[in-house]
């Protein structure tokens, strides 16, 4: 029968101090290789400058002519009532252009105010027109993007109700104020195109958008 198992001494199994230096050394470089690689491949993207988010915008303005020159809104009288003179113009225009009178009321008051508030910037009601018939939905009111409303919104009756976007007359005015706000001409091409495609924000709705207006000038003449 063996006889019981003598333990091992200590000092037999122990591994020289130079070993271990060398295997920590050897470990601690792989430690920071691979920290440094996996970190190397998560942020591609954040190097340099943060890229802006493509739009309309960024991107130059197509060249091209602005629409043709429509028969223009009445006169505004700032002292007395527009009303007559702009339901007859309207009711003038409502069989050609296919429109209600009310929303080219709306339509040419917009172009008729912004004459005396902008009177560089030369806005038709055919732009507006070619807006609401691209971009509205159905026969509702001109749509007007909110970060637009939230800015431009007015009132366009002396009421002291607020401005509502389903409101024609409200949301015209609002949109005429908007595209004018960057001081273009809009008589000019460029002029045209900046202040469109920057409220679009869509190069095709405002190519849309110069044909419809064009058609409108085309019949109102």
């Amino acid at each position: 029968m063996a006889g019981p198992m003598q333990p091992v001494g200590i000092g037999s199994r122990r591994i020289p101090n130079r070993l271990l230096l060398g295997a920590g050394v050897v470990v601690t470089g792989l430690v920071l290789l691979l920290t440094i690689g996996v970190g190397g491949r998560e942020r591609p993207e954040q190097s340099g400058q943060p890229q802006p988010v493509e739009s309309a915008q960024s991107n130059p303005v197509p060249a091209g002519p602005a629409p043709s020159a429509a028969v223009a809104a009445p006169p505004d009288r700032p002292h007395a009532s527009d009303f007559a003179a702009l339901d007859s113009w309207a009711r003038g225009l409502a069989k050609t252009t296919h429109l209600a009178s009310n929303v080219l009321m709306a339509y040419g008051r917009a172009e008729m105010w912004l004459r005396d508030e902008a009177p560089g910037c030369h806005l038709s009601w055919a732009t507006l027109a070619g807006i609401g018939q691209v971009q509205a939905v159905g026969s509702g009111p001109l749509p007007v993007p909110d970060a637009i409303w939230q800015q431009w919104s007015v009132r366009a009756t002396n009421d002291g109700k607020r401005p509502d976007p389903r409101n024609a007359d409200d949301a015209a005015l609002t949109a005429a104020r908007a595209l004018c706000a960057g001081g273009a001409d809009l008589s000019t091409g460029p002029g045209w195109w900046a202040a469109v495609l920057g409220y679009t924000q869509s190069p095709a709705d405002t190519r849309d958008i110069l044909a419809a207006a064009n058609n409108f000038a085309t019949v109102s003449a």
